[in-house]
């Protein structure tokens, strides 16, 4: 089996641009929706949790519970 160069697997600086506007273009609709509500609802959780400290479980291992 014959080996490449590295070169030959490289895209022209002008192709590499020409595919990250076409990129570009295919995703800003995208990226200027809004977030759906129940990812926002969803993100809120996740924030409260990280806010409060987490339950001190001495209770639930001295009631026998796991």
């Amino acid at each position: 089996m014959t080996q490449r160069k590295a070169d030959d697997t490289k895209l022209d600086t002008d192709v590499q641009s020409h595919i990250g506007r076409q990129l570009r273009a295919g995703y800003v609709d995208i990226l200027n929706q809004p977030v759906p509500d129940r990812f926002l609802e969803l993100l809120a959780e996740l924030d409260a949790k990280q806010v409060d400290p987490p339950a001190d479980d001495t209770d639930a291992r001295q009631n026998g519970a796991r």
